[in-house]
């Protein structure tokens, strides 16, 4: 399965390095404030070295515009690349469908195979656009953190790790319910799909009317 999906973005491998590199650029900024602060502090004001503080503000300043910069020129490219591999994927899955036997056809719902093209591949679009930047760029920001962390006080360190357990597990008991969630709501449009492919046609409207079924069709759609 990941070999599969990482074949889709061999394409559009400069992008994903960029996008790569922006995270671990900007990872590496979110962290910097803390050691000018510090440095501010020992450095600056203690000392009364005003040129050294107004340099220490300067970057201050502007490292979250530079941040701010990269971050939009990364959301961009992982929109686009994002879009690209949708494209590709929606176009791999229809000629798929278009090869498969009429027996396939006979047996498969039609409202069932237009919610695997549109809201499955909507699904997987939203986690290569979002989710996967947001998780690789959360890693980064862990990783960086904690080595600063490390760097200013290893103590302070050891005791905020004392509570990260608590914050695993409840994350893990969150994630288990948003993916029961997530599987029901899949399996809601499917069914949304093929009842309104089943009334809305140009049949199931005549059915409907002929024998007096609207208010029934209606109360399918509302469950």
């Amino acid at each position: 399965m990941v070999r599969r999906v990482a074949r889709l973005f061999k394409p559009y491998r400069g992008q994903v390095g960029l996008v790569f590199l922006s995270i671990l650029v900007t990872g590496a900024l979110g962290v910097a404030p803390a050691f000018l602060t510090k440095a501010i502090i020992n450095q600056a004001l203690l000392p009364h070295d005003l040129h050294l503080l107004w340099r220490l503000v300067v970057l201050m300043i502007a490292i979250p515009l530079v941040s701010g910069v990269i971050g939009v020129g990364q959301t961009y490219l992982t929109t686009v690349v994002g879009q690209r591999v949708m494209q590709d994927l929606r176009n791999r899955l229809y000629e798929h469908l278009q090869a498969m036997s009429l027996r396939f056809f006979t047996g498969a719902r039609t409202g069932d195979l237009q919610s695997r093209l549109q809201n499955d591949v909507g699904g997987v679009q939203s986690v290569v656009t979002n989710t996967a930047s947001s998780v690789l760029s959360n890693v980064v920001t862990v990783l960086s953190t904690v080595v600063a962390m490390l760097l200013l006080s290893w103590q302070l360190t050891a005791l905020s790790f004392a509570v990260v357990p608590v914050f695993v597990f409840l994350t893990w008991r969150v994630g288990r319910a948003r993916r029961q969630v997530s599987k029901e709501t899949q399996e809601s449009l499917a069914e949304l799909s093929t009842l309104t492919e089943e009334t809305l046609s140009v049949s199931g409207v005549l059915l409907a009317k002929t024998f007096d079924r609207q208010r029934d069709a209606i109360a399918r759609y509302r469950e």
